[in-house]
């Protein structure tokens, strides 16, 4: 049987030919050999992965670190500016010499009794996140672990998805898709960035800023911040793809840049109520997800704009 998913292949073919057809049959043989081989990969990463349970910790909790790291040194502050005043008690001032004494070390993670900082410190969020069964820990790295396969495994799968979508594409099609797939990975992984190094940190600081620590301690449990950190960053990834969404929509002829100037209002209205729906309930969260949107927005009005010349003209008016 010819292997019309190859590339290589199709590359021979003429634009204008015929396509060569595969009976339904053929798809499904193909379709299941990408699918196994894609599979393959994935179990092979995931294998790799599973001897660095506690490094992929660490990048996963990163973010609630983050957040903790900031709160922390306000804390700090608010006990040196309560000392100065003269309104610290003496188990204020036992935290804080603690805290100026070993802040460093913990912030750099050297400091053995982290676990405990809760109590030596007097500040109310725990360091660590918490399990609140024996097996959500090891569920929650099982997932995790699975991500990061699918990030190691991705080029594998990449390619075999390419390779079996490419036999329906003529050679000008599958120009376009590899001229404008490497900014689709780029602006995925900065959404992503975004979302872990800014968004999730700054929405978790917000919401523990909220609670009164006299009547409500901030806990964290593994599964909960699991969610929170892959909505976040799944959304920002997906929200960074905004202005080549409009150059696809542009280059299709679905809508002209002139559309999206004139629905502007409209847009960032949807943007919002975007926001709104796939965050957090909380405004910090929304506000970190409108924002680029707007500005991803204004870039996409930038392209479309450069790509304005190169739109179909309209039909003639009756």
């Amino acid at each position: 049987m010819v292997q019309l998913d190859d590339p290589r292949i199709r590359e021979a073919l003429d634009d204008d030919a015929p396509l060569p057809r595969m009976s339904f049959g053929d798809h499904l043989d193909e379709l299941r050999k990408r699918v196994i081989r894609s599979l393959i990969a994935i179990v092979v990463a995931v294998c790799a992965v599973f001897p660095f349970k506690l490094s992929v910790q660490e990048i996963v909790i990163e973010p609630y670190r983050v957040q903790w790291r900031i709160g922390f040194t306000d804390y700090v502050a608010g006990l040196e500016a309560e000392k100065a005043a003269g309104t610290l008690d003496g188990r204020g001032l036992d935290f804080l010499e603690f805290c100026l004494a070993e802040k460093d070390a913990v912030f750099a993670g050297e400091f053995r009794w982290a676990y405990l900082m809760k109590e030596l410190s007097g500040y109310p969020v725990p360091y660590n996140l918490y399990a609140t069964g024996g097996l959500e820990d090891f569920l929650s790295f099982m997932w995790v672990a699975l991500i990061f396969a699918l990030i190691l495994a991705s080029p594998v799968v990449i390619w075999q998805v390419w390779s079996f979508i490419a036999a329906g594409l003529y050679k000008n099609e599958r120009g376009v898709f590899l001229r404008y797939f490497p900014f689709m990975i780029l602006l995925l992984s900065a959404g992503v960035a975004f979302g872990y190094r800014i968004a999730l940190p700054y929405s978790l600081g917000f919401l523990i800023g909220m609670m009164d620590p006299t009547m409500v301690g901030a806990l964290f449990s593994v599964g909960q911040f699991l969610s929170l950190l892959f909505m976040t960053t799944a959304a920002m990834g997906v929200v960074f793809q905004v202005p080549l969404v409009m150059l696809a929509l542009q280059k299709v002829g679905l809508v002209r840049h002139k559309t999206f100037r004139k629905h502007w209002r409209v847009t960032i209205l949807v943007m919002v109520l975007t926001s709104a729906i796939f965050t957090p309930p909380e405004p910090v969260s929304m506000i970190l997800m409108s924002m680029p949107m707007m500005l991803l927005y204004a870039i996409g009005l930038i392209l479309t704009r450069v790509g304005q010349k190169n739109e179909a003209p309209l039909p003639p008016s009756e």
